[in-house]
């Protein structure tokens, strides 16, 4: 009986060996549609340093967002648009520009056939505060635009006027030049991205759905050239292909209030704790199927070890293994499930009362493969038991953007933007874990991509909302070549 099972063992082992090796063998990215050519285009006369004062300039117009019931201050957002009237002459002639809600700005550069799908491309004019208390360690005045040491400095210099600015180069020598492009260019760039993009993005979208516009696609920021990728070691072109949904949960524990010298056994605070305890550690699925976290590690195939590419060939097999690997880690497990993060709580106004209320707020980033209800649902059911518990939404959540093709002509013509960025980086698809205005476009264009044409450092992208935020000139004269390309290979 023993050499039997022995020999079965054997046998079977084999087999799994066997299909594990096959199933690493065909490991491969999926074959793209050939990029776009923009034989015939002109070149690109600009000046790189002129573009890098320009973009200073526009880093010291203050267009700071503000939360729904702080005062919203529209000076800036006024100057900043005479200014790029005046900035960008070529381009105000040839596009035609609407505004919308009072700050975004709409425009469209008709094209000579009509029967071609436009480009959509996006920015934002508005930036994030710069708190009080860091000032002090930013080594220039957070809106200097300081030129300086081979960077631009300032608030938004990456976070989004650096697109912006090169967007607006590009297509400025371009119509200076006499381009004429066949494929109408419509650009949309929201005043309101970093609070909501209601009133900006959101309100756009609505104007072309109206339209009847349906886009070839839609190209926003959200992600870049990585110069160290943690799976490959060096530089990987990531293009996002879909991003995560946002949702906040309000939970609500009611008690007894009363003087902190006799509490009751459980107090609002203590049911709302338990509640917070058990809705995050509640389980999510996690794994690399079912969004874009698998088409990346395939993508990438040959420049990671051996070990990766068999274990993500064969996720039936080692799925155990590759949960726990990426679950340790942050960043990774943010690709691969929707995230849990109480962020808020609020609770008694002194420290000897005990509270009649206590509530909380748990963010929700939402992968593709879940919905807001199939999370609440969940929620609910992980709090079931604990007495005098609410659960809801804080407000309707964005759910987690559409999934855009990786075979498609408009993902050739940005995977050869990216090789004009850095050659000899890998492109490969991503997932976008924060918020873009991109996601109000998935109703009038066929696909929606993110990607700025630079390549960051691990430096580059802590300034993003942080202290010291920077765009090297190298960077921005990548982006408005990028930029560029796009317009005259997709739409020249």
């Amino acid at each position: 009986m023993f050499r039997w099972f022995l020999g079965l063992l054997v046998v079977t082992l084999a087999a799994v060996g066997g299909t594990v090796a096959w199933r690493t063998s065909q490991f491969k990215p999926v074959p793209m549609a050939q990029a776009a050519s923009a034989t015939g285009a002109p070149e690109l006369n600009v000046d790189t340093e002129a573009a890098a004062a320009r973009l200073g300039q526009a880093i010291r117009f203050q267009t700071i967002s503000v939360q729904e019931g702080q005062p919203w201050n529209a000076a800036p957002f006024t100057a900043q648009r005479a200014w790029l009237e005046t900035a960008y002459p070529a381009f105000h002639a040839a596009a035609a520009r609407e505004i919308v809600n009072d700050e975004s700005l709409l425009f469209t550069w008709a094209g000579s056939d009509a029967s071609l799908a436009p480009i959509l491309l996006l920015a934002h004019l508005d930036v994030v505060p710069v708190e009080e208390w860091s000032r002090k360690d930013w080594t220039s005045e957070p809106f200097s635009g300081a030129v300086r040491e081979g960077y631009v400095w300032g608030r938004g210099a990456i976070d989004d006027k650096g697109s912006l600015i090169a967007i607006l180069e590009a297509a400025n020598a371009l119509a200076a030049s006499g381009f004429k492009p066949k494929r109408t260019l419509i650009f949309a760039f929201g005043h309101d991205e970093e609070v909501s993009g209601a009133d900006g993005a959101q309100a756009m979208a609505k104007i072309l759905a109206d339209r009847g516009v349906k886009a070839w696609f839609a190209l926003d920021e959200g992600q870049a050239t990585i110069a160290t990728h943690p799976l490959t070691g060096g530089p990987v072109s990531l293009i996002g292909i879909a991003e995560k949904g946002y949702a906040t949960l309000r939970v609500t524990a009611t008690a007894r209030a009363g003087h902190s010298s006799m509490p009751d056994k459980d107090t609002a605070v203590t049911l709302l704790s338990e509640a917070i305890l058990r809705i995050h550690r509640m389980p999510i699925e996690m794994k690399l199927e079912g969004g874009p976290a698998i088409e990346m590690i395939r993508a990438l195939g040959p420049q990671l070890p051996m070990t990766l590419r068999a274990a993500a060939a064969n996720e039936w097999l080692f799925s155990p293994v590759i949960n726990q690997q990426m679950g340790d880690d942050p960043q990774a497990a943010a690709l691969i499930r929707t995230t849990v993060a109480p962020t808020m709580l609020e609770g008694g106004p002194k420290e000897n009362i005990i509270p009649g209320r206590a509530m909380a707020w748990i963010n929700f980033r939402l992968h593709p493969r879940d919905t807001s209800a199939s999370i609440l649902s969940r929620a609910q059911a992980a709090v079931k038991g604990i007495p005098n518990i609410t659960v809801e939404w804080e407000r309707p959540p964005n759910e987690a953007s559409a999934v855009s093709s990786t075979t498609s002509d408009s993902y050739a013509l940005l995977s050869g933007m990216a090789r004009i960025v850095a050659p000899d980086a890998p492109v490969a698809p991503g997932l976008v874990v924060g918020g873009t205005d991109s996601r109000y476009y998935g109703g009038v264009a066929e696909n929606v991509y993110r990607y700025a044409p630079a390549i960051y450092t691990g430096e580059d992208i802590a300034g993003i909302h942080g202290k010291n935020e920077r765009l090297s000139v190298d960077n921005l004269a990548r982006m408005i070549k990028g930029y560029g390309h796009v317009m005259t290979a997709g739409a020249g």
